[in-house]
C-alpha cells in the first residue's frame, strides 16, 4: 500500500475503548468543569515536557551537525533539519508520548491526562490536531488566555481537537 493510503488509514481509524484492551490508568472519565481546572499541572506538565524535547532535540542537533559534512549544502541542510526537528519533532514528541495513555512524560508526572469527550484516549487525528497550535502557543501566553476563556479550560487546540486535560484518576 501507499504512504497515503497507509497515513490515511491511520488516522480514519476509531481507537479500541479501553474497556477492549489492557490500561493501567484510570476508567473512561467524562470531563466536566470540575475535573478540567488542572491549569498549574498543565502548566508544569508543559515544562517539565518542554525540557525532554529540548534535550532530544539538542541530541539531533548534535548527531545531525557531526554527521553532515562542511559546506553550503550541509548548511542548508542544516538548517531543514533544525526547523523539522523542532516543528515535526515536537508535533511526534506529543502525538507519540500521548497515544497510549493520554499521558506525556510530564502529563504523568502532573497527574493529568488527555481525553475526548467520552473521557478516552483521544485518537491519533485528535492528538495531532490538539498539537499543532501547540507549535503557536509554545510560550503559553495565548494557551493560558485560551484556557481562562473556557469553562473547561481547554487550550486552543483543545477545542480544535475536542480533547481536554483532566486529573487523573486513581489507577487500577
Amino acid at each position: 500500500p501507499s504512504s497515503k493510503n497507509v497515513v490515511a488509514r491511520i488516522f480514519s481509524q476509531r481507537e479500541p475503548e479501553c474497556e477492549s484492551r489492557a490500561c493501567d490508568y484510570a476508567p473512561a472519565i467524562e470531563p466536566n468543569t470540575g475535573n478540567t481546572r488542572v491549569s498549574g499541572r498543565r502548566y508544569l506538565a508543559h515544562w517539565l515536557d518542554s525540557t525532554i524535547f529540548v534535550v532530544l532535540f539538542l541530541i539531533l542537533v548534535v548527531l545531525a551537525g557531526s554527521v553532515l559534512p562542511e559546506g553550503d549544502a550541509s548548511d542548508a541542510l542544516f538548517v531543514a533539519v533544525l526547523v523539522l526537528g523542532f516543528t515535526v519533532g515536537q508535533v511526534a514528541y506529543y502525538v507519540l508520548t500521548q497515544r497510549r495513555h493520554g499521558r506525556t512524560p510530564g502529563k504523568r508526572l502532573a497527574g493529568i491526562r488527555v481525553v475526548d469527550r467520552r473521557g478516552n484516549v483521544p485518537t491519533t487525528a485528535a492528538l495531532v490536531k490538539r498539537t499543532i497550535p501547540l507549535l503557536i502557543e509554545y510560550f503559553y501566553v495565548i494557551a493560558w488566555i485560551g484556557m481562562m476563556t473556557s469553562p473547561f479550560r481547554q487550550r486552543l487546540g483543545d477545542r480544535w481537537a475536542d480533547t481536554y486535560v483532566i486529573a487523573d484518576g486513581p489507577r487500577r
